[in-house]
């Protein structure tokens, strides 16, 4: 009998409950905290590389290369940070003779992907417009629909840049 009484005045066991029920909300917050700074440094990582290719197709480096898509990719290679595909990254590349002609064609997707961009750099005293865009897909739960993205739908980084070329020969 004194060890019914003893055992029912015994609240150690409180705090197990509490941590069992307040732990999966705790992990969940430090999942998607962990995530979305992932989500930010691929933006950064993203607009970094564009700007490191954009300034070489500039400088005329990358139409002076014999397979100019290769050499974008190297560039991309060397300015991408150790969480970066490059392979993964969509390139658009367009030129315009004039600033007043630039315009950004709506994006056209095919399995998540864009079907549209194509890789055209400029020549000397063009304007050179690179757009890129890259997948993230969210891993922990309720993510995807904070960025109002579905849960077989990815969230698409984009990054883009425009520069007058310089008059090389």
């Amino acid at each position: 009998m004194g060890t019914h009484k003893r055992l029912s005045r015994e609240e150690g066991g409180n705090v197990m409950i509490e941590f069992a029920m307040l732990a999966p909300i705790f992990f969940m917050l430090i999942m998607g905290l962990v995530e979305f700074v992932l989500y930010q440094y691929k933006t950064y990582a993203l607009n970094h590389i564009v700007y490191e290719a954009t300034r070489n197709l500039q400088t005329g480096e990358v139409q002076d290369a014999a397979n100019m898509r290769q050499k974008f990719d190297e560039l991309c290679e060397e300015s991408a940070g150790a969480l970066m595909d490059c392979n993964a990254i969509q390139w658009d590349v367009r030129n315009y003779d004039e600033l007043n002609e630039i315009e950004f064609p709506e994006v056209e997707y095919d399995d998540g992907l864009p079907s549209n961009f194509i890789f055209d750099p400029g020549g000397p005293n063009q304007f050179s417009v690179v757009r890129a865009a890259i997948q993230h897909q969210f891993i922990t739960p309720f993510m995807d629909r904070l960025f109002n993205m579905g849960p077989d739908n990815p969230a698409i980084v984009n990054s883009f840049c425009i520069v007058r070329n310089e008059p090389w020969n």
